[in-house]
Parts: structure tokens; sequence; C-alpha cells
């Protein structure tokens, strides 16, 4: 009998049963009144998930997608961005803009590092003239493990006055971390379906605010899947301009279902808890953690390769004897380190398996680890909460 198998990459994540059963429903007419409801209850239900009364504008996409329909949306050939870059898919967003003849300025940090506001301010500063038209971060680097203080970063952008809107990739982060698009000033928050929102791959999420829709109406870039305009005047008569993924949308509302059942502040402190916990069960095995402590994620935790274990070995040893999925390092990191993914529907029993299972799969590999250190560890990140 088969057993179950653990999908602890940084994404697409677990896909709890309730929704996979939501994902099977019948097809509907898209452009039928069935549909319309279910529209809009996927719309405010992503506002409340957001914390934000901004439009939502949803796309057939994955979260790259959405980042280029940041880019065509807002932006003229010429216009200078501000973008971190400390890990692949943050670059991402720097290549996109590139690619559209954007002029773009690089905060530039090593691989393990958080952005600070202090890094962004330093470029703020240097432009009074006040031609950056964006700063543009991710909450959560997969890459890495990295996460920033983006409510930091809001807060010195804004006391700055420097008229720069601000756009934040919470693709990873999303129903992860705590994320509040209002409370701290995000102009632009861009998402997608496969991590904490716990669906397939296939739905982007852009949240709009005020100062990005004025940044909009004199945008020269051109663009028609990715219209803006398009999707919000369609929005007003409840459709799409496109066939929609009807069955995503089956899922996602059962998603802002399961989140709200659990209450949105309880799963970032599950998340927190669950995150503390590997981190510690990691370090209990003797491996070392690649992300700068202070900027240590609570959705995937990167582990550099202990000497003399090879990355190949030990995901095929995990996969083929313990049924458990771990990410490989992308791009220089690649052999260097391993990721888990602890993001959506993960909960306490879980964690034991997963942990347990990399203790196993390393000592089969020759490591040597005193076994039982990494479910003793689990254990103690979870003794002052439960999960």
């Amino acid at each position: 009998m088969e057993s179950r198998q653990y999908l602890q990459i940084p994404g697409p994540t677990n896909i709890p049963e309730r929704i996979l059963r939501s994902l099977s429903r019948p097809l509907i007419n898209h452009r039928g009144p069935e549909f319309a409801a279910l529209l809009d209850d996927c719309l405010s239900g992503l506002q409340r998930i957001l914390r934000t009364r901004n439009d939502i504008l949803i796309f057939p996409s994955s979260g790259s997608g959405a980042l280029e329909s940041v880019i065509v949306n807002l932006f003229s050939p010429g216009d200078e961005i501000l973008v971190v870059s400390q890990g692949l898919f943050s670059e991402r967003m720097a290549v996109i803009a590139g690619r559209y003849g954007l002029a773009v300025q690089r905060v530039l940090k090593e691989w393990r590092q958080a952005a600070r506001a202090e890094d962004i301010l330093a470029f703020l500063e240097r432009d009074p003239e006040h031609r950056l038209k964006a700063v543009c971060l991710p909450q959560h680097e997969t890459t890495t493990g990295v996460s920033n203080d983006v409510a930091a970063i809001a807060r010195a952008v804004a006391d700055s006055r420097h008229p720069a809107i601000l756009v934040v990739d919470a693709v990873s982060s999303l129903a992860c971390l705590p994320f509040e698009t209002d409370a701290w000033g995000i102009d632009v928050a861009v998402s997608a379906s496969q991590k904490g929102l716990m669906l397939p791959p296939g739905l982007g999420i852009v949240a709009v605010g005020p100062r990005a829709w004025r940044l909009a109406e004199g945008a020269t870039l051109p663009r028609w899947y990715w219209d803006y305009r398009a999707v919000q005047s369609r929005l007003r008569d409840h459709q799409l301009p496109y066939t929609p993924p009807t069955s995503l949308l089956f899922g996602l509302k059962e998603a802002v279902a399961v989140l709200e059942e659990e209450g949105l502040e309880n799963v970032w402190r599950r998340h927190a808890v669950i995150g503390r916990s590997v981190r510690a069960s990691a370090e209990a095995m003797g491996l070392s953690l690649l992300a700068e402590e202070a900027a240590r994620s609570d959705a995937v935790t990167a582990i550099r390769m202990p000497p003399g274990v090879n990355y190949d070995d030990l995901a095929g040893v995990l996969l083929d004897q313990y049924r458990v999925v771990i990410g490989e390092g992308l791009q220089h990191l690649k052999g260097q380190i391993f990721r888990i993914g602890h993001m959506g529907a993960i909960h306490k029993p879980e964690v034991f398996a997963i942990m347990g299972s990399v203790e196993l799969a390393l000592h089969d590999l020759g490591w040597t680890v005193e076994l039982g250190a990494a479910n003793r560890a689990v254990s103690l990140g979870f003794s002052r909460r439960t999960c």
C-alpha cells in the first residue's frame, strides 16, 4: 500500500482534502449568475486575507505573470524603479522590468541577508528629483528562506516623503507570515495560489491601491492580457475578460473558508511556531542554516548540506524510503543547501514526521547524528504553544 507523500518543497504545497474536493466540482457557466457570486466571494475573501480595501485583480497565471502585470500596467519605457535583489525570485522583478525598457536600480544583498530600511533610504535620499517611481521587494525570498521586515521598510519609505510607490511580492508569504496591506501602506501586493493559499498553481493575484492606479494612468507600455483596466471593467459586471480558472476559484473560496475558520492570526502564529521548531530541529542535527539569524523565515528553511553528504543522495533517500520531498538549492546554491517548505497545510504531527525523516536519511547516508535529537528539538519548539 502506497503511503502518503509529504511535499515539502517551497511550493506548490500540500492541498487539504476538503480543498481537493472543491476543485473537483463540475464546471459552471462562467458568464452566468452562479459564477458571478463565486467571483464576488473570492474577491472579498482575498481582501480579507490581504487585509485591504484595495481592488483585487486576478489572472489565470503564475506568480511571475502577476509580477509582469505590475510592470506593464504601472510604468513606461525609461521609468526608474528600485528593486531589492537578494535571490532568484526577487531578481526576477528586475529582469522583467529590464526586458520592458525600465531603468532598474538594485539594492544588492547577499543570498542570505535581509533588506533593511536604511538600504532603501540610501537610494531615496540620492533621488531629490523623485525619478524613482517604485520600490519593489519580496516579503519572503523563497530561494534562501529570508524574510524582509516589510512593515519597517514601508514606514521608512512613508516617512521619507518620497513619492515612490511600494510594490511587495507576497507570493510565498501570503497566509503564512503577517501581512497588512493597508495598515503598512503597501500600494501593490502580488501573490499566487500555490503556497499559503494551499491551491494548485495557476492563479495570479494583485491588490492595487489608489496611488498605483494614479501611476497607471500615465503608463504607456503595451498590454492586452495583463491590462488592469480591462480586468477592472469586467469585474464591475462580476466577470473576467477571458475564460476564468473556475475550478481554482472553487478551491480559493474553500481555502479562504479554511483559513478563516482557523483565524488568520492563528495561521500566522502556527507558521511561526513551526518555523521555530524546524530550525531548532535542523540545528539539533548539527546542521547550519543559510539565512542570517534575524531574517530566518517561518515559511521556508534553507539548510546547508552537511560535509560528505550529496544533495541528490539525500533527496533520493528521503523520497524512496520516507516519502518526503525537499527542495534543492537554486543557481549558485545548487548542491550547497536543501530547502524545507513549511507553509500552508502543515501542523504538529507533520513536523515530527518530516524532521524525523531527515534525521534518519542523514543517518542512512553516514552523517553522525544522535537519533531522536531532531524530534526532541521539535518537541521543545512546540512546548510553549500548541499547533
